[in-house]
């Protein structure tokens, strides 16, 4: 019988349960996680499970860390997330939520593009911590997601996006995710991006302001390779604002929708 514990091939020829393999192999642990789900020490393991063993407020182990972050999800999932790629355009309350999701799942490469700081107003919907007033956006989200999971490769580009560097800035990424605040910007990523790289998935967002019901949100396709997430109808304004749980809604949406696309051929 063959298996995986901790990320590592297993091989036995007797009947295991888990806490058989816990004497086996002297692994420390009292959690113990099946094919990303709980169960208990009298588990019999299968053939081809993956097994994670996690020992309840234990140092970190560099060795196993990356399988203990990902053990609620299929190691055949991840394996295709560690290989994907995705650009986020604008760093703030959509793209800074929707990347560090994107970290959390364990997409494998992250471009993080934005051309401005963190300030004070910013916080109260948008993934900084005050610490990172006066920084770069780029720079802060780095150190926010290397805190998150260390093994993302992330790529910085503290530029202010237009016509004449998105197509350089954004291509061979697997995912765009255009992430703006202005109606101007968003129409000039869809707009070079749809007509230019058929071989990327766009997902756009719209229409997230105040604190309306997320359920009026909707999704609408743009040719065959873009997706607009929102109301289309709440874009901030004078006396309407951005709140932290709507926009971070739409992020999430906007994350979730790239683990769709990314995954769709399982």
């Amino acid at each position: 019988m063959n298996f995986i514990v901790n990320g590592k091939d297993y091989h036995t020829e007797k009947t295991l349960t888990i806490a058989g393999l816990i004497k086996e192999t002297r692994i420390d642990a009292d959690i113990f996680i099946v094919n990303s789900f709980p169960v208990s020490s009298s588990y019999i393991i299968n053939n081809n499970d993956a097994v994670t063993l996690i020992k309840r407020g234990s140092t970190l182990q560099r060795e196993y860390l990356e399988y203990q972050l990902i053990s609620r999800q299929g190691l055949k999932e991840y394996n295709i997330l560690k290989n994907s790629s995705v650009v986020v355009c604008g760093l703030g309350g959509l793209g800074s939520n929707a990347a560090i999701s994107l970290a959390r799942a364990g997409v494998g490469r992250l471009k993080l593009i934005d051309f401005d700081i963190v300030e004070p107003s910013n916080i109260n919907r948008q993934a900084y911590f005050l610490e990172h007033t006066g920084m770069n956006k780029t720079d802060a989200l780095k150190e926010i997601i290397s805190k998150i999971n260390p093994y993302i490769n992330i790529e910085l580009s503290n530029i202010f996006l237009n016509k004449d560097n998105i197509i350089d800035e954004t291509s061979g990424f697997n995912v765009i995710l255009e992430c703006f605040d202005s109606a101007e910007s968003k129409i000039m990523l869809i707009e070079n991006c749809v007509n230019n790289m058929a071989e990327s998935y766009i997902i756009s967002a719209s229409g997230v302001a105040g604190y309306y019901d997320t359920e009026i949100f909707k999704r609408k396709k743009l040719g065959s390779n873009c997706v607009v997430i929102g109301d289309f109808e709440n874009e901030s304004g004078i006396n309407k604002g951005l709140y932290a749980p709507r926009v971070a809604a739409a992020a999430n949406i906007q994350a979730n929708e790239a683990l769709r696309y990314l995954l769709k051929d399982i």
